[in-house]
């Protein structure tokens, strides 16, 4: 009888895979499903696997431990370990122009002496109705219908692949196995435990990020998400094209410095593909664009070359309680402020009024502690307070002050307190009281009593300091996308009356940077800083405070930067 040489046809072999699957990976009991030998089985697979371009490897039902993170070795003494880390979805190309000015960092950054530098790109699935149940992760058997066998990724981007856990530095985890879809809204939701104590790097298309509260003796974690490099690629339906809108193109950038110390910010790719960064120590801002990389030195005269950081939105200040050694790596000469040379700064809680915090004004054993410590004149933090004004401006950069809620206590005390029973502050208060009367007596709604106490003060403030009104807006880089970036609200006032918090301001019809909370927060398109100030007296308890602060770049791009351990990059 003469051979059946006929093609077997598609439909035949998707049976023969669902087979395969359904046994668990047994082939006998597969080939017994199918009614056939089972080394005719096992061709027909591979024949499967090649014409549909699978992978039929050991189906696992499940572990029973979680597999742990790789570990990547610290660089050597006096070296730096870059990682630029990003996410790609199934079936979309990527940014072509982003990719390019990745690789171009990439690359820039690998050469610098002692240093390195690398690509690593999570993979994640998405319309899993098109491409089967079971579609997760690269390499995974693809389940039902005509999609059997098309999920594929960009070529150029394989080589970067890493779909696995990484240990990148002592508390900092590359968290590759992670999929989570592109539409999630907030994605860093219910992952506050993941991985313990361990910071979390989780690939996924929105730049979101969260502080987790720790005990005081321990440094904040954080969970952070990537942005993507590839396109938009999302079902035309309520959730997809809301998702559209939000989808952030970019990638973390992390730094490892020999001690294990690690700093994370972000890599926005901007509307032409072009990327800022504050680059590495030694630079001002660095520019990406069209595979070129241009550096600004921070050795150049500020009031003489451009700087490609158009603002930085401090962290609370709360000039009287900050630390001095965040006060000299942001503000002293030759600290942040003068390497980055941003055009702007935003100032939030300036003054704190910890000499009279309304908080504390009938506990007696907290009042009495202020007298023994000299911490009970008001007059002498507003001092402080001026003092450290005039320190931290600069006669070539616009300050901003927002009216921030430590800001109004000062008001809050005029209105409250009673100066008979507190000698100490009468003379002084009744000063700034009579000057506040004369203000609503002349219908002036405008009044600001601590700008007017700051400039009363010894010394007094420079030109060039902005003290914004009540709800008084502040919009920078208004020709960014979403019409520029809103810096005039502190954050403890929500939209409608309602409480201010980072999720209320999402509401705002455009991008916004706030601080208030000490939280350290993206919750897209919102930004939060943190505070210049950890050791708070109504600070009890787990917190997620951190040294954290934005800049923000000349196309409205933006960074969280966090102050850790003496710098604020390795």
């Amino acid at each position: 009888m003469a051979r059946n040489n006929a093609p077997i046809p598609d439909d035949e072999l998707r049976k023969d895979v669902e087979a395969y699957v359904a046994s668990g990976g047994n082939r006998s009991e597969a080939a017994r499903l199918r009614d056939m030998p089972r080394v005719t089985f096992r061709d027909r697979l591979k024949l499967a696997e090649k014409r549909f371009r699978l992978h039929l490897g050991k189906i696992v039902d499940g572990r029973r431990d979680y597999v742990e993170a790789r570990q990547m070795p610290l660089p050597k003494k006096g070296g730096i370990a870059r990682y630029i880390l990003t996410s790609a979805q199934n079936n979309t190309h990527p940014h072509k122009d982003g990719l390019n000015n990745l690789l171009a960092y990439v690359n820039f950054l690998d050469k610098l002496p002692k240093a390195s530098c690398q690509l690593m790109i999570g993979t994640f699935s998405y319309a899993i109705d098109a491409y089967g149940e079971k579609a997760v992760k690269r390499g995974t058997w693809l389940a039902k219908g005509d999609a059997l066998g098309k999920l594929w990724y960009a070529p150029e981007l394989t080589p970067y692949f890493c779909d696995e856990s990484v240990q990148l530095a002592p508390g900092l985890v590359w968290c590759g196995e992670m999929n989570i879809l592109p539409t999630t809204a907030n994605p860093l939701t219910g992952l506050a435990e993941y991985n313990g104590r361990n910071s979390n790097i989780i690939p996924h298309v929105l730049f979101a990020m969260e502080s987790i509260a720790s005990l005081p003796d321990e440094a904040t974690k954080f969970n952070y998400t990537t942005g993507t490099i590839t396109l938009r690629n999302y079902i035309q339906k309520r959730t997809g094209i809301v998702a559209e809108r939000r989808h952030c193109y970019g990638a973390l950038l992390v730094e490892v410095d020999d001690g294990g110390n690690w700093y994370v910010r972000q890599l926005q790719i901007g509307e032409k593909g072009e990327i800022y960064d504050i680059g590495p120590t030694g630079c001002r801002s660095v520019k990406i664009w069209d595979g070129n990389v241009k550096t600004i030195s921070a050795k150049r005269d500020p009031a003489q070359e451009e700087s490609y950081v158009e603002a930085v939105t401090w962290g609370d200040l709360h000039a009287a309680e900050m630390q001095l050694w965040v006060r000299e790596l942001g503000f002293a000469p030759g600290g942040m402020l003068d390497q980055l040379a941003p055009k702007k700064q935003i100032w939030h809680d300036v003054f704190s009024m910890r000499a009279r915090s309304h908080h504390e004004l009938k506990n007696f054993h907290r009042m009495y502690e202020k007298m023994v410590d000299g911490e009970g004149i008001v007059q002498d933090e507003i001092q402080v307070t001026a003092d450290f004004a005039r320190e931290a401006h600069r006669a070539w950069i616009e300050t901003v002050v927002v009216r921030s809620n430590h800001d109004r206590h000062l008001d809050r005390w005029l209105n409250d307190a009673d100066p008979t029973r507190d000698p100490v502050n009468a003379r002084y208060f009744m000063e700034l009281q009579a000057r506040l009367l004369k203000a609503l007596d002349d219908g002036d709604k405008d009044f600001n009593i601590l700008e007017f106490a700051l400039h009363r003060a010894e010394g007094g403030l420079p030109d060039g300091i902005r003290f914004l009104g009540e709800d008084e807006s502040y919009v920078i880089c208004k020709n960014a996308p979403g019409g520029g970036i809103e810096c005039g609200l502190h954050g403890d006032l929500g939209p409608n009356g309602s409480r201010g918090s980072t999720r209320a301001l999402t509401k705002l019809s455009r991008p916004a940077n706030k601080a208030h909370d000490h939280t350290a927060t993206i919750q897209w398109p919102v930004f939060s800083a943190g505070s210049c100030a950890l050791d708070l007296p109504y600070m009890k308890g787990p917190n997620a405070h951190s040294v954290s602060h934005i800049v923000n770049f000349v196309n409205g791009a933006r960074q969280i930067i966090t102050f850790w351990n003496g710098k604020f990059r390795a």
